[in-house]
């Protein structure tokens, strides 16, 4: 009995026993995580606000790639209208401004001169190839139908510019020298065959290779035209054309001489003075009276 009481006793302890190590264990494992879990909640919070920071940097990014995009556009944008408002500004420009502005293109000693006018057809726009020095400048006129700044490649292309008149100007030693570039004749003494030009001028006509040659002076220029004897009528008539033409109007003033050549013909039209000891070639125009309206346009 009493061993029985002792086994009861027994059983009792160890019952006891495991139920405080059980209790052990449970505080144990809530201790351990208690602050673990605050850390990693910790850790959790810090991580999400991170993430928010990522967030706003990118968004801040976006934006201000946006705003560059913008300010890219707006440059664009602006620059494009600087070029359209060249582009007008210089469609808007008279005759008289592209001329202006030829001449200060020019680096020369000598005086720039150059016609007041062009014959253009309507709608055209005037430009020029210059070419300089300090003793003799060139300029190459053309016509076109867009606007071309002078001295720009694009001159250079048929399809965009056509030539329609040259310019050269070049100071010589001296007048003698300069003189001799003329080619000046007095008709009257040479003889030929007389015709009535008009306005009391008198020409004389020579035939000789195939062409026929209507000359001719007044003042200080010597004139001549150039026909083929097949037809030689055009030669005459368009002698009495000038000889008209240049009653309204006035060749410039040579010192000492001036010469004229118009083409009936073809295209070889030339007109050349001296200014001392400068000499002025006016060339490259097709037409014949085109060729003398500008000569008498020079200022």
């Amino acid at each position: 009995m009493r061993s029985l009481y002792m086994l009861i006793v027994l059983a009792a302890v160890f019952l006891l026993l495991s139920a405080c190590n059980t209790n052990d264990s449970s505080k144990s494992e809530t201790k351990g995580n208690g602050p673990d879990s605050e850390k990693t909640a910790q850790n959790d919070q810090h991580s999400t606000s991170e993430n928010g920071e990522a967030d706003k940097s990118e968004q801040g990014k976006d934006q201000h790639s946006d705003k560059s995009h913008g300010d890219a556009d707006k440059q664009t944008s602006k620059g494009k209208k600087d070029a359209e408002d060249k582009d007008a500004e210089r469609s808007d420009m008279t005759q008289k401004q592209v001329l202006q502005a030829i001449k200060d293109q020019l680096d020369t000693n000598l005086d720039k001169r150059l016609p007041a006018s062009l014959p253009l057809e309507k709608g055209k726009h005037l430009s020029a190839a210059t070419k300089s020095d300090a003793d003799s400048y060139r300029v190459i006129f053309f016509a076109s139908d867009k606007p071309i700044p002078i001295d720009n490649k694009a001159l250079n292309d048929k399809e965009q510019a056509t030539e329609i008149a040259r310019l050269q100007v070049k100071k010589w030693h001296n007048e003698q020298e300069a003189n001799k570039q003329i080619g000046y004749e007095d008709y009257g003494k040479n003889g030929g065959k007389q015709v009535d030009l008009g306005h009391h001028i008198k020409g004389y006509q020579d035939a000789g290779a195939g062409s026929l040659w209507t000359s001719w002076n007044e003042g200080r220029w010597a004139l001549v035209t150039h026909a083929r004897t097949t037809n030689p009528e055009t030669g005459e008539k368009l002698a009495k054309q000038a000889v008209n033409d240049l009653e309204s109007r006035s060749l410039p003033v040579p010192q000492q001489n001036g010469m004229v050549r118009l083409d009936a013909a073809g295209t070889s039209n030339q007109i050349l003075w001296q200014q001392q000891a400068v000499v002025y070639s006016l060339d490259h125009v097709e037409d014949p009276i085109n060729a003398l309206d500008i000569a008498t346009s020079f200022n």
